[in-house]
């Protein structure tokens, strides 16, 4: 009856993850970034890699407002001067391989395509999955490290109700898959310094498995553990040499083929902006800052009462934490809560060990309301607002995180989808051949239609009529990181008839960031979609 019980929790715990990332999957079409991965995906099933231009339709990336006008309007009358100046960039080799990202979330999207279709559902399920898969490593992680059932159980439900993460890992893109190796590399690294059967080389397969995932990420944390193997042992052992010689031997390949030491990205704003915004998301939805002060004040003040291998993980969480805080401002272009969310069960399993290690053992029935407490409402972020200023998209409420309401509605409802209605209304009154000149989410147009898409942030043939006019024109509103004036030229030179689809033209589809939830904006516009008519 005990052990029964004692698996009673996690399993709860697992079924509500699952009906969270599972539920509704389908109901809203790929947004842009999403698409990007699909159609990547659908093309490695095609040629046996993943091209950014398949002779007909080309995938570029969201970089485009970071450059100088003149150069983009000198590509938009051409399909081959868009393929080389990305090429030049770096974000792609000659043949137009994408090496913008690693394969590893392609390869999974492909494979679930393959099983089940070009459809929806298959491009987020295997990402879903991972999410699920993610809660039940970071519970035996917690398990592990800890030995406590309560603090393996409060962390792994903290990140099921973490909202933004959760919104992450329903996406068809790398960040659940990042997440994933994140824990599962930590686990390996724990129970390969604990001395577990073939630790070293189960704990390399899992980096190498993350760095195909996500190749950005893993270097700060892999500084992180190697630094805590080297201090832990206070000298240099040869073990930890020999893992450290045969994880970069595995990966040095695979960095020469991406060529990552020519990266050209540009970045918006300052350093110090670029890092308070990161301070800020990290913050609010990943790791507060209070908890992260209060893991370390716990770690300095009882450093004697925790075993080895606890004090140690939290050691290194912390550390992880803090690293990617200054990493992300770093090498990004902008500091989005994408590229710090993966660490958020790091953040969960902090909260729950201050609270389980903090609150004394006779007032153990108190760890469940305050872990309610830090799961609905803000209030252990608050304090940093008045050094972090929240930025302008900043939606919180004092009392109770409004991202949860987001989550019920992605999950359960029915929220408005701006790529399903232009899609549908393009399958239904396009023919195949029909052109369709978009300025932006033209992948998801890619995805789903078997039309050749003009257009997008690379302002690819915007102006190239050599085979043909564009017979449809979707143009969202204020999009200021395209060529507006390249689209609107090419819109001067036929005559079009407006039509209304029934739908309110915000700027993207389902963005999982904060920022990216314009669902309510007071400013938007009805949907339009222009039909050439002057044939």
């Amino acid at each position: 009856m005990r052990k029964a019980a004692r698996y009673l929790a996690p399993t709860l715990i697992a079924l509500a993850a699952a009906v969270l990332l599972l539920c509704g999957l389908d109901t809203r079409y790929l947004w842009e970034d999403e698409a990007n991965t699909a159609v990547l995906a659908t093309r490695l099933l095609r040629f046996g890699k993943p091209l950014a231009y398949d002779g007909v339709n080309f995938i570029g990336l969201d970089d485009s407002n970071m450059e100088e006008r003149e150069p983009i309007g000198l590509r938009t009358k051409s399909s081959r001067a868009v393929v080389d100046y990305y090429v030049r960039q770096g974000y792609l080799k000659a043949d137009t391989t994408w090496k913008w990202h690693p394969w590893g979330s392609f390869a999974v999207a492909a494979a679930s395509i393959k099983l089940f279709g070009q459809t929806t559902l298959a491009a987020r399920l295997p990402f879903a999955l991972s999410g699920l898969l993610t809660i039940l490593i970071l519970y035996r992680l917690t398990l592990l490290c800890c030995a406590s059932d309560r603090m393996a159980q409060v962390a792994a439900a903290l990140l099921t109700l973490n909202a933004y993460w959760i919104l992450h890992e329903r996406q068809c893109r790398y960040y659940a898959m990042s997440s994933l190796f994140l824990v599962a590399t930590l686990y390996c690294y724990v129970r390969w310094q604990r001395g577990g059967k073939w630790g070293g080389a189960v704990f390399v397969a899992s980096a190498w498995c993350w760095f195909q995932t996500d190749y950005g990420t893993v270097w700060p944390v892999l500084v992180v553990l190697f630094a805590d193997a080297f201090i832990a042992h206070r000298r240099i052992p040869r073990g930890t040499i020999a893992t450290g010689a045969g994880l970069a031997a595995a990966i040095a390949p695979f960095v020469w083929y991406y060529e990552l030491w020519g990266r050209k990205g540009a970045q918006q704003d300052t350093w110090i902006e670029r890092f308070q915004m990161n301070v800020f998301n990290m913050n609010e939805y990943v790791a507060p800052v209070l908890v992260l002060a209060a893991a370390l004040a716990l770690l300095v003040w009882r450093r004697k009462t925790w075993p080895d291998a606890e004090r140690r993980t939290v050691a290194v969480c912390c550390g992880i934490a803090v690293a990617i805080a200054v990493w992300v401002p770093s090498i990004t272009p902008l500091s989005f809560l994408r590229y710090s969310v993966m660490v958020a069960p790091l953040g969960c399993f902090l909260t729950a060990w201050v609270l389980v290690r903090a609150i004394p053992p006779g007032w153990g029935e108190l760890v469940w309301p305050a872990a309610a407490v830090l799961a609905i409402t803000p209030w252990v972020s608050l304090p940093l607002h008045p050094i972090v200023e929240p930025p302008s998209w900043y939606d919180g409420d004092w009392r109770f995180r409004p991202e949860l309401w987001r989550l019920r509605e992605e999950a359960f409802g029915h929220p408005e989808d701006i790529n399903r209605r232009v899609i549908e209304w393009l399958r239904k009154n396009a023919a195949p051949t029909d052109e369709i000149l978009v300025n932006y989410e033209d992948a998801p147009l890619m995805y789903y239609l078997p039309n050749p898409v003009r257009g997008g942030v690379a302002a690819f043939r915007v102006e190239d009529d050599s085979r043909s006019r564009p017979r449809f024109l979707v143009m969202r509103p204020d999009v200021a990181f395209t060529d507006e004036p390249a689209f609107r030229r090419e819109e001067a030179r036929s005559r079009w008839q407006t039509v209304k689809i029934g739908a309110t033209a915000v700027l993207w589809g389902n963005n999982p960031d904060p920022m990216g939830d314009d669902s309510e904006d007071d400013d938007t516009q009805p949907m339009t979609i222009l039909r050439r008519v002057d044939d």
